[in-house]
């Protein structure tokens, strides 16, 4: 970092914060600077327009429409349910029965396919995914020590940085002191010199008109 940037605030060397009366007033001054601040409407032009999320689906995009206000419901599952006909069914209970029972039975074909998949193919899934994901965590967690090195270096310069800029800082407030002293003092010297001066002036003329009373 150069030292000839423009220094907006030193943490670590600048204390005024720390105090509450400072702090709160330097608070103040952020939120009236923000209900200054424009808001921005909803129909902003400058906002990125809405996406059809489901273009091609009509009862997905509904459903995500009406998602906040309608939850979506899970899998109803008595459809799969064993059929319950009357002592005399009539033809249309028959047939429903008949489609109920075949829905179930190829939901339960269905389930047994994906657990014969799931004992024979799944442990093995599972330790690759495990191993996949222990490597994933490794890199990681390498990544995340060395993003902390990093801050941690970032930091450590930043310090030393700034510690440097307030000694500087320092050494300039006490020259721009000494400078100010000096200026007080002198016109303080100027003041009375300028009182002095005037003064010998008032005698010389009273002297003056003295002579010129004794030489009439």
């Amino acid at each position: 970092m150069s030292s000839s940037s423009y220094i907006d605030s030193l943490p670590y060397h600048d204390k005024q914060l720390d105090d509450p009366a400072i702090k709160a007033a330097a608070l103040a001054l952020i939120e009236a600077e923000l209900r200054k601040t424009k808001q921005i409407n909803d129909d902003d032009e400058r906002l990125p327009k809405s996406v059809d999320v489901f273009p091609k689906s009509k009862e997905l995009s509904e459903l995500l429409n009406k998602y906040p206000n309608n939850t979506i419901k899970g899998i109803d599952p008595t459809k799969y349910q064993p059929p319950i006909l009357s002592d005399q069914p009539t033809l249309e209970e028959l047939e429903l029965a008949e489609k109920q029972s075949k829905i179930g039975e190829a939901h339960m074909a269905l389930r047994l396919e994906n657990s014969t998949i799931l004992s024979t193919y799944g442990s093995n899934a599972w330790l690759i995914r495990n191993y996949q994901l222990n490597s994933q965590i490794s890199e990681l967690t390498k990544v995340s020590e060395d993003l902390k090195e990093k801050i941690i270096d970032l930091n450590r310069s930043r310090r030393v940085y700034q510690e440097d800029q307030g000694l500087k800082l320092s050494k300039l407030e006490g020259k721009w002191q000494d400078s100010i002293g000096s200026t007080v003092q002198l016109e303080l010297a100027c003041n009375a010199m300028n009182l002095e001066v005037a003064a010998l002036r008032e005698k010389e003329e009273r002297l003056q008109k003295e002579v010129d009373e004794l030489e009439k």
